[in-house]
């Protein structure tokens, strides 16, 4: 198979992740994502090269990758979580160098090797990589909650306002660097309801609509 590369925005408790996972195993590429991309772009993790040692980034391109575009330390946040639609004034510029750090990385694995990267805006980011297929994964909220009660113990009522807060803190921070909707699937080459497809029938979709882009006599 010629190069590409798969970004896989998704709902939470959609099962993305795991579509991600599974796609990259099958097609033998690595799959990047937003806790490996989160663990390179904590400024002690670059500066000590502990992160080096993580199971997730190990035998990856990924470090050597954040390391050469790593220069300067960047400044300690007070937040926990860069998502989070609620950011001090005083961190709107460590979060804008943060998304330009994460853009770099994204754009350079791309340009290395064949993967698989999920959430950070890639789609956005390579909307121009002609190698890029760009991937929308969602399911209906009773599928989602069902996914979401084996790891989150909390009444219905408030799980589902959970996994509501957490798409729309993913919405936020999509408009904020794109100034496009998340969930508008303009954006995508593919959009994928794991309900009514499941995990394996998005991963051959996936696998399906590559094999059909590279031989597109345009690609």
């Amino acid at each position: 198979m010629e190069k590409f590369v798969v970004t896989i925005a998704r709902e939470y408790c959609s099962g993305g992740q795991k579509i991600a996972n599974r796609l990259a195993e099958e097609l033998g590429v690595n799959c990047y994502n937003s806790e490996m991309l989160r663990l390179v772009s904590k400024n002690e993790n670059m500066e000590s090269g502990n992160v080096a040692n993580d199971d997730l980034i190990k035998d990856t391109s990924l470090f050597d990758v954040a390391k050469e575009i790593y220069s300067d330390p960047l400044p300690t946040p007070n937040i926990d979580d860069v998502l989070t639609s609620k950011i001090p004034d005083d961190d709107l510029a460590y979060i804008r160098n943060i998304y330009d750090y994460q853009s770099e990385i994204i754009t350079e694995l791309a340009r290395r090797e064949s993967c698989v990267i999920v959430g950070r805006c890639a789609n956005y980011i390579l909307k121009d990589n002609p190698y890029a297929v760009n991937v929308f994964v969602h399911a209906p909220i009773g599928f989602k909650l069902k996914r979401a009660q084996s790891r989150h113990y909390m009444p219905e009522a408030e799980l589902r306002n959970y996994l509501a807060k957490v798409d729309e803190r993913k919405a936020d921070y999509y408009l904020k660097y794109t100034g496009c909707e998340w969930t508008d699937i303009k954006n995508y080459d593919l959009s994928l309801d794991t309900s009514e497809l499941g995990i394996s029938g998005c991963v051959d979709l996936i696998k399906k609509f590559i094999k059909i882009k590279q031989s597109n006599e345009n690609y």
